[in-house]
């Protein structure tokens, strides 16, 4: 029968907290209350009721309560607000749940008390939380304060009967007060993300949340109430967009005389000047702005490079959406077009495969580089210069690892590319020679251009920091490191393997998005051999990963094949040894310092584990070797390299 961890943040909640705390005595098997440092008697009375207080300056709502999941003891976590509580029925339904656990998340219904009354009508009612679920399989996600528990795409969702008591609001005055405390959080959290105040959010989505609420959802029931919760919502919903818009005439008056604004998010518009040569430069930013690795790092770390080794240069970077995007490094040096017209707006995927040459000959670009694998239809009939970046044809040489029907799309738009591209850059010797072998590129075509990794990793990091994420995460003295997606591809049950069955006693800690692979091979080892010295690190953000690099004792990554392998050169400039598969493009990346195996043989991996932690000089070999071979994938080199590439391609 699984564990829970019952999980609560605070600040100064001692009116509510005990009936919280006392409606999951029968349920959580823990109790982790994350406290803001409050300045009543919410932190005594937790330790009355025997919960385990731990006390974190606030971060965000879902940032606070990401934090208190990664401080739970279960995977199972039952994630309640201070002024919430078990129904007796949800009780129930949540202690059947647990002798029969069949999903990997629950949700059940929420009921407001509002004012003291418990409202069973307007929009309040039924809220549907899933608040009960796997942390192996979700986390706290949306905008805040309006935050939301994420599942995995493939995460198996189930309801419970009973309901999760709310007291919302005391009176109107707090009911008023908190809107305008909640919507300028919103505003700001959706300016950040890119969101625009359109006037159908302006007018048409406040005046749907009254109807909505009185009328649809039956408000009107509740008298008097009911008429002032729905249209306290609409108020709420209006002011929300309305303090958003006032954010925006706020950044364009600061930026008043200085450019023209295209699609409300464009920063500024200019022209690339470097050895007196002008060109407009394109970048296709789908990836940057939207893919968290892999891809997206690729063309986020090369538009940043470039910005930071060129910074009196001016780009375009073309997008179908901008809203909840990744922020880019010295955004002032980037104009961001998306589609503009009722068609090109509603149907992006079109936008960005055919209808987005209009906009690229619109704003007269000079070069426009496709950064991950494909090019629009008909740019070749603009005249101007096209670049394609090549990552790897895995799709093609190990087609099982996809879908029958993306892998053929992936086929047919790479071969585009490279038809119609004047250049074709390949980020390794490997990646060039599968575009020759499977495709039959023409080898001249071909530039080979490394990746390069996030600035944060050239960084030293002061000691403090050090010890701040050895605290967070729990990280010992000595443990080994894998990054990378947890996928049959990456091999990660080999390195299990070598350390489990090998005898070797140091843990190895694991940062990555889990896919199928880990719920279907991965878990079910661990289970059978009750291993427990694998640890999955959950939540790691960019900056702090660094920092787990540099005091890792080593990097494992026996992956099956790469296009380049990222991670490799992330450990070599993180200053740790790295070991890792024979063949590919492994030696490109990992370079003559590196351990080399069989990546299917987990007796040959784990001999090499042993020969690195048992030889302090190899060790100390091995990093200065890494560090001298990351040199040449410094971000200046990679800037200079794109940089002569695109200055060629204008000359002719």
């Amino acid at each position: 029968m699984p564990k829970i961890s019952a999980v609560i943040i605070t600040y100064n909640e001692e009116k509510y907290i005990e009936q919280c705390i006392n409606s999951l005595v029968d349920v959580a098997d823990e109790i982790v209350v994350v406290d803001s440092l409050s300045t009543d008697r919410t932190v005594e009375i937790c330790k009355r009721l025997g919960a385990k207080i731990i006390e974190q300056k606030f971060l965000g709502y879902k940032e606070q309560k990401n934090f208190a999941v990664q401080q739970a003891e279960f995977d199972y976590i039952l994630s309640l607000d201070a002024d919430e509580a078990l129904s007796a029925e949800l009780r129930n339904s949540i202690i059947k749940a647990k002798k029969e656990w069949k999903y990997d998340g629950y949700r059940f219904n929420r009921l407001n008390n509002y004012c003291g009354r418990w409202m069973y009508h307007t929009s309040l009612y039924p809220e549907r939380k899933l608040r009960l679920f796997d942390k192996r399989k979700g986390k706290w996600g949306g905008i805040n304060p309006h935050d939301r528990v994420i599942m995995d795409s493939d995460a198996s969702i189930g309801f419970l009967k009973g309901q999760l008591l709310h007291w919302l609001y005391d009176s109107y005055e707090e009911h008023l007060q908190k809107i305008n405390h909640f919507t300028t959080i919103s505003a700001n959290d959706y300016y950040k993300l890119g969101i625009k105040p359109t006037l159908r959010r302006l007018l048409i989505h406040p005046a749907w949340r009254f109807v909505h609420s009185f009328f649809i959802k039956t408000g009107f029931l509740e008298g008097m109430d009911g008429l002032a919760v729905s249209k306290l919502l609409a108020m709420q919903c209006f002011l929300k967009y309305y303090k958003l818009r006032r954010l925006y005439q706020n950044d364009k008056n600061k930026t008043k005389g200085k450019s023209p604004v295209i699609n409300r998010v464009t920063i500024r518009h200019g022209l690339i000047s470097s050895d007196n040569i002008h060109l407009r430069l394109g970048f296709d930013a789908k990836r940057a702005f939207y893919n968290h690795s892999g891809l997206g790092n690729y063309s986020r770390n090369l538009l940043n490079t470039l910005t930071k080794c060129y910074p009196g240069t001016f780009f375009s970077l073309f997008s179908p959406k901008t809203e909840r995007r990744i922020r880019l490094q010295d955004e002032e040096y980037f104009t961001i077009i998306e589609p503009s017209g009722f068609f090109s707006r509603n149907f992006t995927s079109l936008w960005r495969t055919k209808l987005i040459v209009k906009d690229i000959k619109k704003h007269k670009i000079d070069i426009y580089h496709g950064l991950s694998h494909e090019l629009p239809y008909g740019i070749h009939k603009l005249g101007i210069k096209t670049v394609v970046t090549v990552h790897d044809l895995i799709f093609i040489r190990f087609p099982h690892y996809f879908k029958t029907t993306d892998a053929f799309i992936y086929r047919i738009k790479l071969k585009h590319a490279c038809r119609i591209a004047d250049s074709i850059v390949a980020i390794s010797q490997q990646t060039k020679k599968d575009l020759v072998d499977f495709l039959g590129v023409d080898p001249n075509r071909i530039t080979i251009i490394y990746q390069g990794c996030n600035s944060v990793f050239w960084k030293d990091y002061p000691a403090e920091e050090h010890r701040a994420i050895q605290q967070k995460y729990n990280l010992p003295q000595r443990y080994f490191l894998y990054v990378g997606t947890i996928e049959e591809r990456k091999n990660l049950l080999t390195a299990i393997r070598a350390i489990y069955e090998m005898g070797i006693n140091i843990p190895l800690f694991v940062v990555g998005r889990k896919t199928d692979y880990y719920h279907l091979k991965i878990l079910p080892y661990i289970k059978e051999n009750n291993v427990t010295h694998i640890h999955f690190l959950e939540g790691v953000t960019n900056n702090e990963l660094p920092l787990i690099y540099q005091n890792a004792e080593c990097f494992i990554y026996p992956s099956l094949f790469e296009g380049f392998g990222i991670p490799l050169l992330e450990a070599l400039v993180s200053g740790i040894p790295v070991i890792t598969s024979k063949g590919g493009c492994f030696h490109e990346a990992a370079g003559p310092g590196s351990i080399y195996v069989d990546p299917q043989n987990h007796v040959e991996l784990a001999e090499a584990i042993q020969i690195v932690c048992s030889n302090p000089d190899l060790k100390q070999k091995m990093i200065e070797q890494g560090k001298e071979w990351a040199v040449q994938f410094s971000d200046e080199n990679i800037a200079k390299n794109y940089f002569n590439l695109y200055r060629s391609l204008f000359e002719q």
